[in-house]
C-alpha cells in the first residue's frame, strides 16, 4: 500500500463586489437550511447529504473570537459593519481600452479553502463514480469496469477542528490584511470528498492615518505593491507572497507537531483553479490515460501474436526443408535400381527387373509423397490459423485505436479551450501543465502507432503455396 503523505496548504480566490458574498455564503453555509442543501447537492455530486449535519458554521463575534452561526445574515451584517469603516469609496470595474474586458475594480472579498491533510483522514476507496460531463453516465476503463475515485473522511473530527483552528490562527496573524477581525466567518465541511474549511474574509486593514477606520489592503497582501519589496529590493510579486505564505503555514503546523510534508504543491495552490474545476480536470486526465493504456495493451497483444506467427513460420519452413531433402535422397537412389536391372542381362530378367523397379518406385513414391502431401496440408492449415489469430489481434488493436481517436475528438473542444488560455495568468500556467501531460500521452500514442505501422510494412514473409 502506498504511504499517504500529509500536505498542507490553502487556495485563495478574490471577488470585487461586496454583494458576491451572498452567493458564496449560500454554498459555504448550506447546512443552515434544508433548501440550500438540496439546491447544492443537485449541482455538486461530491456532496453527501447525510453528512451535512457534521458541518460547522462559525461567525466572527466582534470580540476577537468566533461563535456558532445560525443564520448567514449574521456574517453579512458583521462584514457590512467593516465596509462602513472604509474611508475611500470602492472603485467600479471599467472596460479596458485595448481588450474591452472589465477590470480595475476594488477587490473587497477573499474566499480561502484549506483541506485536511490525507494523513489525518481515512480513505473510502471507489466511493465516487467518474461521470461523463455531457451524458452523466459512468465512465468505464479499458476492461469495461466503471472508473471511480476515493473519498477521504476525518479520522477524528475533534482533531480536524483543532487543525483548522490552527490554520485560521496563522492566516489571521500573517496573511489576511485585517488579521482575525478580517475573517467574517468560516465553515468546516465534512460532507464532500475531503474535509476542508472555507473562510470568508475581507481585504481591509486598520488605516494608520485615521482612528477606528479601515482601508483596502488587497495589493499589499495578495498582489504586487510598490511598498512591499523582496530581499533584492525589487517589488514582490503576488506569486512570491503566496510561496512565503505557504512556507510559513507549513512551518507553523510542523512546529505544532502535525505530520505534514514540507513540500509545496504548486499545481494545487498557485493557480486560479477552484476545487470543482480541478477535480473535473483530473477526471478527464484519468480517462485519457486509461485510453492510452488500452491502446498499449492492444499493441502488446498484437506484438505477441506476430512473434508467435514468426516462430511458427520458421519452424514449418525448417520442417519443409527436411522433407525436401528426404525426397532428393530417394530420387538419387533410382539410378542404382536401374543399374541393378540392367546387370541381369536377359530380357526376361530385364523385364522382371523393370517390373520390380516400377513396383519399387511406385511403392516408395506412394509411401513418401502421400504422407508428405498430407503433412504439408496440415502445416498450411496450422499456418493459416496462426496468421488468422495475428490478423484478429491486429483488428483489436485497430478498433482500440479508433476508440482512442473518438475520445480524443470528444476532448478536442476542451484541449482547444486550454490552448486559448492566457499563458501569462496563473490559471493559464496551470492549464499549460495539464496540456503538457495531455501532449505527452498523445506523443506516446503516436509512437505506438508508428511502431505498429512499421511492423505491418515489414510483415514476416511466409511460404508461397
Amino acid at each position: 500500500m502506498t504511504e499517504v503523505i500529509g500536505r498542507a496548504g490553502f487556495h485563495a480566490q478574490h471577488a470585487k463586489s461586496v454583494s458576491e458574498r451572498v452567493a458564496v455564503l449560500h454554498e459555504m453555509m448550506r447546512e443552515l437550511d434544508e433548501a440550500s442543501i438540496q439546491y447544492w447537492a443537485k449541482r455538486n455530486p461530491n456532496i453527501v447529504v447525510s453528512d451535512e449535519y457534521l458541518n460547522e458554521a462559525m461567525v466572527n463575534d466582534g470580540a476577537g473570537g468566533f461563535v456558532r452561526c445560525s443564520d448567514r445574515q449574521q456574517v453579512l451584517d458583521y462584514g457590512a459593519k467593516r465596509v462602513g469603516k472604509v474611508g475611500r469609496k470602492f472603485t467600479e470595474d471599467r472596460p479596458d481600452p485595448q481588450t474591452g474586458k472589465m477590470k480595475g475594480g476594488t477587490v473587497t472579498t477573499t474566499l480561502i479553502v484549506a483541506h485536511l491533510p490525507k494523513s489525518m483522514c481515512v480513505e473510502s476507496v471507489g466511493f465516487y463514480p467518474i461521470l461523463d460531463k455531457k451524458t452523466g453516465q459512468p465512465v468505464v476503463d479499458s476492461d469495461g469496469n466503471p472508473m471511480t475515485r476515493s473519498r477521504w473522511v476525518a479520522r477524528d473530527r475533534d482533531e480536524a477542528r483543532k487543525y483548522f483552528e490552527d490554520v485560521l490562527e496563522y492566516l489571521g496573524r500573517d496573511v489576511i490584511p485585517g488579521g482575525a477581525d478580517g475573517i467574517l466567518g468560516y465553515d468546516i465541511q465534512h460532507s464532500e470528498s475531503t474535509p476542508h474549511v472555507q473562510i470568508l474574509a475581507d481585504t481591509f486593514a486598520p488605516d494608520p492615518k485615521k482612528d477606528d477606520a479601515l482601508r483596502v489592503e488587497t495589493s499589499r497582501a495578495w498582489f504586487s505593491h510598490r511598498s512591499v519589496l523582496d530581499e533584492h529590493g525589487k517589488q514582490k510579486s503576488g506569486k512570491a507572497k503566496m510561496r512565503d505564505y505557504h512556507a510559513g503555514l507549513k512551518q507553523h503546523l510542523i512546529d505544532l507537531g502535525y505530520d505534514i510534508s514540507p513540500d509545496f504543491d504548486e499545481e494545487r495552490h498557485l493557480v486560479g483553479m477552484g476545487k470543482e474545476e480541478y477535480t473535473s480536470t483530473q477526471d478527464k486526465m484519468r480517462v485519457v490515460e486509461d485510453a492510452a493504456k488500452r491502446v498499449i495493451k492492444q499493441r502488446r497483444t498484437f506484438d505477441a501474436r506476430v512473434e508467435v506467427a514468426k516462430e511458427f513460420l520458421e519452424t514449418k519452413k525448417a520442417g519443409l526443408d527436411d522433407r525436401e531433402g528426404i525426397l532428393d535422397r530417394r530420387e538419387a537412389e533410382l539410378p542404382k535400381l536401374r543399374r541393378k536391372a540392367s546387370d541381369e542381362g536377359r530380357s526376361e530378367g530385364l523385364s522382371k527387373a523393370q517390373q520390380i523397379f516400377k513396383k519399387e518406385v511406385d511403392s516408395r513414391l506412394t509411401d513418401l509423397l502421400i504422407p508428405a502431401q498430407a503433412r504439408l496440408q496440415r502445416q498450411r492449415d496450422e499456418l493459416e490459423e496462426e496468421m488468422a489469430k495475428a490478423s484478429h489481434a491486429r483488428q483489436q488493436y485497430v478498433a482500440a485505436s479508433a476508440k482512442f481517436d473518438h475520445l480524443i475528438k470528444i476532448l478536442e473542444p476542451t484541449v482547444e479551450e486550454w490552448k486559448q488560455a492566457n499563458p501569462h495568468t496563473e490559471r493559464g500556467r496551470k492549464i499549460a501543465k495539464q496540456l503538457s501531460v495531455y501532449e505527452q500521452i498523445m506523443q506516446r500514442a503516436a509512437e505506438i502507432r508508428a511502431n505498429a505501422e512499421l511492423d505491418e510494412a515489414e510483415g514476416p514473409d511466409g511460404p508461397s503455396f
